[in-house]
């Protein structure tokens, strides 16, 4: 029968042959309002171009909440400048 053998926390992260351990994490840019507009509205593009229209306003929770917040940057004319550079679909 095998043998269990316990380290210790400190024992298992001493034991770093590879230096993995000691690697600067990378670093991780916060999101922002912007990047969540932006990724937002990408949600809105990839379902136009999934069903080749708008969403509309239907049973469908997903399709419905992706309707309202088109219709919502619609009526803001800042978000509406702000996100032309990223509307494939110029509706």
């Amino acid at each position: 029968m095998d043998k269990l053998i316990e380290f210790s926390l400190d024992e298992i992260l001493e034991g770093d042959p590879l230096g993995l351990l000691s690697e600067p994490r990378a670093t991780v840019r916060p999101i922002n309002e912007d990047d969540r507009l932006v990724s937002s509205f990408e949600e809105i593009n990839a379902f136009i171009e999934q069903n080749e229209r708008e969403p509309q306003k239907s049973t469908n929770m997903n399709e419905r909440a992706l309707h309202v917040r088109l219709e919502g940057l619609r009526q803001n004319p800042e978000k509406i400048e702000y996100l032309k550079p990223y509307d494939r679909f110029k509706y």
